[in-house]
């Protein structure tokens, strides 16, 4: 499949704001375009709203056109398979988690946060310190009502995961590395591991209970309880190991998407990554469509969204 691209001039408070960010996290994402298959910069109508950081994102389990997006700026919606959007739920949150169970999806985050999303911790990059914020959806992201878990304390929710083999488990994981899991609903939690042993970040379970985990910095790791962890053999494009989010596909749990510099695929549930789109550009949120199984979408930090119709295989810009 051949990919075209072309230089368009970007605003330049979109590029001031989107430069500041990136500035204050001690990495900065340049977004050009040299044609092939390179993702191209782009702030055209049919892109995702703006906001100085995108988390992660799911596609509804019952339309594989309606995608549900967490950033900076809170939840975004779309209905179209990510040609327009609008906000839904509450304000001034920073969404950095969004999870399904079957058709309930939940969102987790933070509340009262600084000016920046993501701050250095321990030794990495988290996101920023605030109040616990977890909800739910019951509509494909339409509505959302707030969740006040018992045994979940309330500190800033770094990433939310989802057992794909016994989807009643939800786990959330929070910016200080503690691991909880709750198995009704997110009506409560219960303490996984007080410390995940890795920087906490990007969190996902494939098969046989497997986790894999990963940050900005120190590359992916795979796990078989979440408190032990293995690093895999991984260089991103610019010869660092920067991770952003992981997806695994409905039906081969073995198959995973990983972000960072383009879209890595790995088929042995994260124990080798290969290349699935190459980019200059870093991207975010990645997600698989339930109904669906060979459609994900990918969120580029320059803005746009990308598609792929055969399990990540090949992919198009959403105009």
């Amino acid at each position: 499949m051949r990919f075209f691209g072309r230089k368009r001039l970007v605003p330049a408070a979109y590029v001031a704001a989107f430069i500041a960010a990136f500035l204050t996290i001690g990495a900065l994402s340049r977004s050009n375009s040299t044609g092939g298959t390179t993702a191209a910069a782009t702030s055209a109508p049919g892109s995702v709203p703006f906001a100085s950081w995108y988390w992660t994102m799911v596609i509804s389990a019952t339309d594989p056109n309606v995608l549900v997006l967490g950033t900076s700026n809170g939840l975004y919606r779309s209905a179209d398979g990510g040609k327009t959007w609008s906000a839904t739920g509450p304000k001034g949150i920073d969404a950095t988690s969004v999870a399904q169970t079957g058709k309930t999806i939940f969102a987790g985050g933070v509340a009262g946060a600084g000016p920046s999303p993501v701050i250095r911790k321990g030794g990495g990059r988290v996101a920023a310190d605030g109040s616990a914020w977890l909800a739910i959806s019951t509509d494909g992201g339409k509505t959302w009502s707030r969740l006040q878990p018992h045994g979940l304390p309330n500190v800033s929710v770094q990433a939310l995961a989802v057992d794909p083999t016994r989807n009643t488990d939800l786990y959330a994981l929070l910016n200080t590395g503690a691991l909880y899991r709750s198995t009704d609903g997110a009506r409560s939690f219960r303490l996984v591991s007080a410390s995940l042993g890795i920087v906490p970040w990007a969190l996902a379970m494939t098969q046989k209970k497997h986790f894999v985990g990963a940050d900005m910095d120190m590359g992916p790791h795979v796990s078989v309880n979440g408190r032990r962890w293995l690093l895999t053999p991984y260089t991103d494009a610019r010869g660092g190991h920067m991770v952003m989010e992981y997806a695994v596909q409905p039906g081969d749990l073995s198959h995973v998407l990983m972000t960072s510099i383009g879209i890595k695929a790995s088929t042995d549930s994260g124990d080798s990554w290969r290349s699935a789109l190459k980019s200059k550009v870093m991207f975010g949120p990645v997600a698989w469509a339930p109904s669906k199984s060979d459609l994900a979408y990918a969120v580029g930090f320059d803005g746009s969204i990308w598609r792929s119709d055969n399990a990540g295989k090949d992919w198009t810009k959403v105009a």
